[in-house]
Parts: structure tokens; sequence; C-alpha cells
């Protein structure tokens, strides 16, 4: 069965909210009860989305440098994750659809995962300035 786009846009509407309101009430930084990175807890490495949680939490009480401290990569990313739910709203309401050509080039995937996988590699590196980007 395939669910038109606007019960889509509702359904990850409210998901978004309700995983807001937990990161908000239930900050990731307090609370135990999020899950831990297995990758760190395997290895003793931080993955690129190590300190996302944390991140997310301090985001949504206001504390932007705080958020860059758990994860750069992360808060640098906001701005491609908010354009992509603008033009999701957009296209869900909108006759006149947003074609999002940025995500589908070749060249933005390939950058991004080298993006991903350098800070990746870059964070674990115990020498300043890299040992800032640890979370």
């Amino acid at each position: 069965m395939k669910f038109n786009v606007r019960y889509q846009f509702f359904f990850v509407a409210i998901a978004v909210i309700i995983l807001s309101l937990l990161y908000f009430f239930y900050p990731a930084n307090i609370s135990h009860f999020y899950p831990a990175c297995p990758f760190h807890q395997l290895t003793g490495l931080f993955c690129p989305g190590c300190g996302s949680q944390r991140a997310t939490s301090s985001l949504l009480h206001g504390r932007l440098f705080q958020a860059a401290d758990y994860n750069l990569l992360f808060v640098l990313s906001l701005p491609l994750v908010l354009y992509a739910a603008f033009v999701f709203s957009w296209n869900s309401f909108s006759s006149r659809k947003i074609e999002q050509k940025v995500f589908h080039s070749v060249l933005f995937t390939k950058l991004f995962f080298v993006a991903v996988v350098l800070f990746g590699i870059l964070r674990n590196l115990p020498f300043f300035p890299f040992s800032w980007l640890a979370p």
C-alpha cells in the first residue's frame, strides 16, 4: 500500500516533534537511556556520528557552541538537513515541485562521503588541533 505524500509529511513531522521533545526534556548528556555508539564501545574510537545525540540536545536548548563541541560535522550539516526538510515540506503541499538536484549529484555524494570519513579519522588523532574534534 502506497502512502500519500501528505501522510508521509505528517508522520515525519510527528516523529520529529516527539524526538525533539524527548531530547529537550531528557538531554542526552544527562540521561543514560539513550543508546551508546556500538562502534565506540567496540573500538574505543569515535565514529563520525559520536556526540550527535548530545549535540541535538544542546541545539534544542540554544547552545550552538556546545553542540559544535560535541559534533562539529553534525552542526555544519544542519543547513543541508533544513534545506531537505524545506523541500520535502514544499513538495508535500505544492503542485509546483522543487527538485533536490544537490543531493542527487554524484559529486556532492562523493564529497560528503569524503568529508564524513575524513572527519571520522581526524577526530581520533590524539594531538591538537584534531583532539578538539572529539566529543
